[in-house]
């Protein structure tokens, strides 16, 4: 008798929902301008090393012909996350970017857009541009930042061509490298998490 009491009492607490659980997040953000759903694009920055996860990157999204919308409401809403507390979702409050460990989360008018990200030199963060692999090492290691250092410029990333229709829902954000694997100055946009390849 004790064992079935304790089996209905056992099976009456795993059948409620857990609080915080995905489908109560689900739930709580639903009436959000942008959050967890199907019609969302996410744009996911992993974080990074070093002081270029505190550099960000600006968005910028055009229609079409060609015309900016990156704040035209009509078009485009934008939340964000840290990756670190994903179940607390954010409005912007001026700017749309991300840093490192955040992710992005659009909700775009049906059509095609052009999605790019740049940071400008003033927010660079005094970034020490690497000019030559041994170079760049010695002097980061060292805590050097006056070297034989490249002009600043203000960092693109390419474009990516997004359709609302298309079935893909999340896009990668990582820093471009050179050929030694320092980062450079740029970023690039893809389907794939660029820290895999």
């Amino acid at each position: 008798m004790t064992t079935f009491i304790l089996f209905l009492l056992t099976s009456t607490l795993i059948a409620q929902p857990v609080p915080g659980s995905y489908y109560d997040f689900i739930d709580a953000t639903k009436d959000l301008p942008a959050g967890h759903d199907k019609t969302s694009l996410i744009i996911y920055r992993p974080d990074n090393v070093g002081v270029l996860n505190d550099i960000r990157c600006f968005l910028r999204i055009e229609d079409e012909t060609g015309k900016d919308i990156t704040y035209d409401s009509s078009c485009i809403t934008a939340t964000y996350e840290w990756m670190c507390t994903p179940d607390i979702i954010r409005n912007y409050k001026h700017t749309y970017f991300l840093s490192g460990g955040m992710a992005m989360h659009l909700k775009l008018k049906k059509g095609r857009y052009k999605i790019s990200l740049y940071t400008p030199v003033d927010k660079q963060n005094n970034f020490v541009y690497p000019e030559s692999g041994e170079e760049a090492r010695t002097a980061l290691q060292s805590g050097v930042v006056e070297y034989s250092k490249p002009q600043a410029f203000q960092w693109e990333s390419n474009v990516f061509e997004y359709n609302t229709e298309n079935p893909t829902k999340v896009i990668f954000v990582t820093p471009t490298r050179n050929d030694n694997g320092f980062y450079n100055g740029g970023w690039i946009i893809d389907y794939r998490d660029g820290r895999k390849s």
